[in-house]
């Protein structure tokens, strides 16, 4: 698939629920529109093919929504600027530019094959020392060079990493400037930022963007740092709830060293931790300096130096609990804040009674995953963690202090987990290990006809995506597992 900062597959349903997409057959200057690739803040991308030369491309279109916004057409063309000036292998290279009908400005530019690198992860899971020296070595090549010409990145993060395979060779590529600042700007350049204004993505901010406090090439190298311990680990740096609280982290909480939570090669936390140091001048000046101490600790080292236990794949089960606000961002005051607090610790602490593991938190999503083991009654296993979520909700459902403005809807749902088959096994992946879209429907309890194989006892209807809405629960039974 080709590449964006919000990497998504298309479907039928995406080509006519997102405004301004391009339907197969579209003209784009001298390209033709083949396929929806995916879908990013500011625009959609597209496999297109030149009308001429038959040649494949990807092609990048503004929002219609966003075309009466200079700001935002400037910050399009912009990037078309930074990258044409950086013209470096480890970035994606722009080709060329123009106007749909209607002004809608689109770029056109190289087509990758592969996936982002926060694809990667969810598929495999956290990456070996050497590997992950492998992948981050052409991106801090791609800032080095981007550095020197005077541009930060001020976004680096997985989805905006792809990486891509030529037979047996694998090609990284830095992707989205499109909030890239450039430091040599004259003083009567026009600005695309507020002052004031964060930009970003609050998760891998250094704490002189979260502030908005004057930057320079180092907050990348801050990014890289939170990169380079979720690759490591598998795990996100800091977690939380609330924005206030990433905030809080970011701006006080000491980074957690990667070793804590996998086993590390000597000076490789030194590495990860010196990225992170809150105050610019005491992470790496520069990413060549990175790059070179990264070398040093992990990448002339052979990869059997750092060899993982094998991967298995089991039969799992896993449930995911997502709370929605029904008021406006602005208007969460404390009561509402302490209601969704009691809510995600109390799932949290209901799952881990149950055997679950959390594998992810993610605002307000939890994700909780378990093996079915081999000697164990699998349908028994299913018909268990159905019966844990009605409980669950009908607990949640009666909480004390409960606020209505809180949406709760629960899944489960049975599917393949990729382990890591060390002393202590370890979830590394796997399509149950990452989030599966729920159904739009805002509350209730939902589960995958894979969960109910063999169960009974529940009243169920179906529902959109191929769910199974939970309406109710009758006296309790089990059906034997089917032949």
């Amino acid at each position: 698939m080709g590449h964006d900062e919000r990497t998504r597959k298309s479907s039928d349903d995406d080509r006519t629920s997102h405004p301004g997409e391009l339907l197969p057959g579209s003209i784009a200057g001298e390209y033709e529109i083949e396929a929806f690739i995916a879908q990013g803040g500011c625009g959609a991308v597209y496999r297109a093919r030149h009308r001429g030369t038959s040649s494949l491309v990807a092609i990048k279109v503004l929002h219609a929504s966003l075309v009466k916004t200079p700001k935002m057409i400037e910050r399009f063309v912009r990037e078309v600027e930074v990258v044409q000036r950086l013209h470096h292998p480890c970035i994606i290279e722009i080709h060329d530019i123009g106007e749909l009908p209607g002004g809608r400005p689109f770029y056109v530019m190289e087509h990758l094959e592969g996936m982002t690198l926060d694809s990667l992860l969810h598929a495999e899971g956290r990456l070996s020392p050497r590997d992950t020296f492998d992948i981050l070595e052409p991106v801090c090549l791609a800032l080095a060079a981007a550095h020197e010409a005077g541009v930060v990145h001020r976004d680096i993060k997985a989805s905006n990493v792809f990486v891509s395979f030529e037979g047996e060779e694998r090609r990284v590529k830095l992707l989205d400037f499109g909030i890239a600042k450039l430091l040599d700007q004259g003083a009567g350049a026009p600005s695309l930022t507020s002052a004031g204004q964060q930009v970003g993505t609050l998760s891998t901010m250094a704490p002189e963007q979260i502030l908005c406090r004057a930057i320079d090439g180092r907050v990348d190298i801050y990014a890289l740092g939170v990169l380079l311990y979720k690759l490591l680990t598998g795990r996100p740096l800091f977690r939380s709830y609330t924005f206030s609280d990433l905030v809080r982290q970011h701006l006080e909480e000491p980074p957690p060293r990667p070793s804590l939570q996998t086993p590390m090669p000597p000076g490789l936390d030194e590495v990860v931790l010196r990225c992170l140091e809150k105050r610019p001048e005491l992470r790496f000046s520069s990413a060549q300096e990175l790059h070179a101490a990264l070398r040093e600790v992990v990448g002339t080292a052979p990869s059997a130096a750092f060899k993982s236990a094998p991967n298995l794949s089991v039969p799992a089960i896993a449930v995911q609990v997502h709370l929605e606000v029904q008021t406006r961002p602005d208007e969460l005051d404390d009561d509402l804040a302490e209601d969704l607090g009691r809510v995600l610790d109390r799932t949290e602490a209901r799952l881990q009674d149950a055997g679950f593991i959390v594998a992810l938190t993610a605002g307000m999503t939890i994700l909780a995953v378990r093996n079915i083991n081999d000697d164990v009654d699998t349908c028994q296993g299913r018909a268990d963690a159905v019966e844990l979520v009605w409980s669950l909700h009908e607990e949640l459902a009666r909480r004390p202090l409960a606020d209505a403005r809180v949406d709760i809807t629960l899944g489960v749902h049975a599917d393949e987990m990729v382990v890591r088959a060390a002393s202590v096994p370890e979830i590394v992946g796997g399509a149950i290990a990452s989030t599966w879209a729920l159904p739009g429907e805002p509350r209730g309890i939902w589960a995958t006809p894979e969960i109910l194989k063999g169960v009974s006892g529940f009243e169920t209807t179906p529902a959109s995506g191929g769910w199974v809405a939970i309406l109710g629960r009758a006296e309790r039974a089990l059906s034997q597992p089917p032949i």
